[in-house]
C-alpha cells in the first residue's frame, strides 16, 4: 500500500516541473489495479470547441486517446497504450455516450462531458511490467494525447497496420 502512494507522489513531482503551459499536470492520479497502471487526469479536456460543437449538434466525434510512459522529459516512451473512441450527445439530456471502436469496454451512457472525458482516460491502462526500471524504482513522466479523427475515415481504415 505504501509503494502504490509512493509511486503516485513521484509521478506528481515529476510533473510539476513539466512546463507551466501544462496546467492539468497537477491533477494526474496514477494507481497500480493488479498489472496494470490506471492514470486519472479530471483536469485533461478534449470535448472543446469544434468536436463539442459537432456532438451538440446532433453529430458523432472519434477522438484516438495516448498514454506515454517517460522515463524523463523528452525520452522515447517506455510504453505507450491508444485507444480510440465513438462519442454522442444526447440533446435532450445534456449527457454524453461513450463506444470504445475496439469494444474492449463496454459502452457507457448518461455521463456529463467532464465524466466521460475521464472515462475514456480511465481506459489507458498500461501493463505495469511495460514500464521496467521506471515503473519500479524510478520516476517516470506521463504523457497524454488526443487526436479528433477525420469523420470520413472508417475505423477499419484507421486501425490498419497499426502495431501497438
Amino acid at each position: 500500500m505504501v509503494v502504490r502512494a509512493r509511486r503516485a507522489a513521484i509521478v506528481l513531482l515529476a510533473l510539476l516541473a513539466w512546463p507551466a503551459s501544462v496546467s492539468w499536470a497537477q491533477a494526474v492520479t496514477v494507481e497500480t489495479v493488479g498489472t496494470t497502471v490506471k492514470i486519472r487526469a479530471p483536469g485533461f479536456s478534449f470535448l472543446t470547441g469544434d468536436p463539442l460543437a459537432r456532438l451538440k449538434e446532433g453529430r458523432s466525434v472519434r477522438v484516438e486517446l495516448a498514454a506515454m510512459m517517460l522515463p524523463g522529459p523528452g525520452k522515447p516512451a517506455a510504453a505507450t497504450t491508444r485507444r480510440t473512441f465513438a462519442l454522442s450527445y444526447d440533446i435532450w439530456e445534456d449527457r454524453f455516450a461513450v463506444a470504445p471502436v475496439d469494444a474492449r469496454a463496454a459502452p457507457v451512457s448518461h455521463l456529463t462531458r467532464a465524466a466521460a472525458e475521464a472515462w475514456c482516460v480511465e481506459q489507458l491502462a498500461v501493463p505495469a511490467a511495460a514500464l521496467g526500471a521506471p515503473g519500479r524504482d524510478l520516476p517516470f513522466w506521463i504523457r497524454l494525447e488526443y487526436r479528433v479523427l477525420p469523420v470520413d475515415v472508417p475505423a477499419e481504415a484507421e486501425d490498419a497496420g497499426r502495431s501497438e
